[in-house]
């Protein structure tokens, strides 16, 4: 599958995620989709939904936890292999563009993926035997130098994750 073709797909699936509503929120308040808000001063995050399957076999280490997940992105961090809780730097902080967060995870359970400084939150439903794979965008307006990523699994779950810009 060429780039163009992945990037169309991509913005299609995200399309159609903002009609139906995110997985994402700004805080407590419930999910957000962009047709509620008016142009905010503060970055909007979005998500989009797995990918196809052939999208997935073209993306690295999309069916395991053992590795970090590879992202289309310079990545600013990742781990793999986590389990529990984590707090990870933006390595060279968090500049103006989009950001994007690929996670993975296996287990029954879930696992939160949090950017404090954004207000930017998801959670994965993690499966025995079958490897979850999520990837959310956000748009930075301000950069971050202190900024980075919080993430939270419950018992039995573990995760990988790579973040980029």
């Amino acid at each position: 599958m060429t780039m163009t073709t992945r990037a169309a797909t991509a913005a299609a699936i995200c399309a159609a995620v903002l009609l139906t509503g995110t997985a994402c929120t700004s805080g407590d308040d419930g999910p957000k989709t962009s047709a509620k808000k008016s142009a905010p001063a503060t970055p909007t995050p979005t998500v989009s939904a797995e990918p196809a399957d052939d999208a997935v076999e073209d993306r690295p280490y999309a069916d395991t936890v053992s590795k970090a997940p590879q992202i289309d992105r310079k990545t600013i961090a990742s781990f793999a292999n986590g389990q529990f809780g984590r707090a990870i730097p933006f390595k060279g902080g968090l500049h103006k563009g989009t950001l994007g967060i690929a996670l993975n995870c296996e287990g029954k359970g879930t696992v939160k993926v949090e950017v404090p400084d954004l207000g930017m939150s998801f959670v994965e439903e993690c499966a025995d035997g079958k490897v979850a794979t999520i990837y959310n965008e956000m748009e930075i307006s301000d950069p971050d130098p202190d900024a980075y990523v919080q993430i939270m699994g419950t018992s039995g779950v573990r995760w990988s994750i790579s973040a980029g810009q």
